[in-house]
Parts: structure tokens; sequence; C-alpha cells
């Protein structure tokens, strides 16, 4: 690559996605340790993408930055997150359909799935287009469901999930109480737990070795 760093344009309407990228791309490093910051800087575009709604998150994203790069009409990106059931693995359930059940059901989501102390794994996929292939790259973090939700910050599931790597001071804390202690905050989330961060650094990667294209 070049010296010069390399503009990622990312689809996204939350403000959440925006906050949490932006604490990546200030403070995570790729594989070999170099800043994300040095060699990467994100363009965020807040166009409203057609969803279909999809269990697998693979199909779903696949399809959405499609239709971004097609609404665009330049090389982008989309990520979405979802929770896997541990008992519905090979089903990928709930996955994409994640966020309308959590946006429905809300506080009632643990107990109309009957999820309290499940085992989850929160999964985020982010989707690349340049015009001639689609992408996708998938962050992962293991876990299980709270008794309740818990914590301020409520971005989707972040008050219900529960990270198994969470360690010392955010052991057994939400991602919503992680990010709500001043000790450990946001930046703790993004930078040692989460799965779109890990999804994301998969696709730096990938744009590292691979930066060039005819249509960007």
């Amino acid at each position: 690559m070049s010296n010069q760093k390399k503009t990622i344009v990312y689809v996204t309407t939350s403000q959440f996605k925006r906050d949490e990228n932006k604490i990546f791309a200030e403070h995570c490093r790729l594989a070999d340790g170099t800043p994300v910051s040095e060699l990467f800087v994100f363009e965020h575009q807040g166009l409203t993408v057609p969803e279909n709604l999809e269990v697998d998150l693979n199909v779903m994203v696949n399809e959405e930055v499609k239709r971004a790069y097609g609404m665009l009409r330049m090389p982008c990106i989309v990520e979405h997150a979802g929770l896997i059931f541990d008992d519905f693995k090979t089903n990928s359930y709930p996955g994409g359909l994640t966020k309308p059940m959590w946006d429905t059901l809300r506080e009632r989501f643990l107990e109309e799935t009957h999820s309290v102390d499940r085992l989850v794994v929160a999964r985020a996929v982010v989707g690349y287009c340049d015009g001639k292939s689609v992408h996708t790259f998938v962050g992962e973090t293991a876990g299980r469901l709270a008794d309740k939700p818990r914590g301020k910050r409520e971005f989707y599931w972040d008050t219900v999930f529960i990270a198994n790597e969470a360690a010392g001071r955010a052991a057994g804390k939400t991602y919503a109480e992680i990010v709500d202690d001043p000790a450990l905050g946001l930046s703790y989330k993004v930078e040692e737990l989460s799965q779109s961060s890990r999804a994301m650094l998969k696709f730096l990667e990938f744009i590292r070795v691979n930066p060039s294209s005819g249509l960007w």
C-alpha cells in the first residue's frame, strides 16, 4: 500500500455504530500491530438501505451491501450483528432476525425467548462490495445472556449480552454495563470484546492485501 490512507465508505444510519467505529479507528490495531488509523480512514454515509430479513447474517449482508453499492456507485461496506443461540448454531438463529425481535420485545426479549442465562454467540458480519464482487467477514464473541437487561446504553441487545472473555472489573457485566463503567467504557468493549471490531479487522486485513480495485 502507498503512504496515502485508504478511505473506507461505511454505510450506516446508526449513531451507536458511528461512535464505536470512531474508537475502533483510533485505537485498534491490525495483526502486525499497525494502528488502523495509520492506514485507513472511515467515511460514514447515512444512507437508508432496504434490508431483506434473513436468519443467515451472511446472506442478509451480502444483499444489503449490493444495494448500498447500487445507490452510491462506489465501493462500500455495511455491517450487521446478531445473536446465535448455542442450541441453534446449525440454523444460525436468530441471527439476522435478532434486531426486529429485539425492537419488538425489548425488555421482554429474555422472557419471550426463554433465554435467561442462555449460551449465545454474538456474531457480526461486514460486507464489502467493490462493484465487481462481494466479500463478507465474520467476527464472533462467545457469551451468555443476563437474567435481566442491565446498563443504560440501549444499543440493541447490549443490555443483555455478557461476553465470556470479559475479565477483572468487566467480568459478569453486560456490554451496556461495561460502557457505563468509567474505568472501562466504550473503548473496552470496542478494543477487547466487540464482535464487530473482529469482523472489521478481518476486512481491513483483506483490503491491505488486496488494495486496488478498478472501480475504487
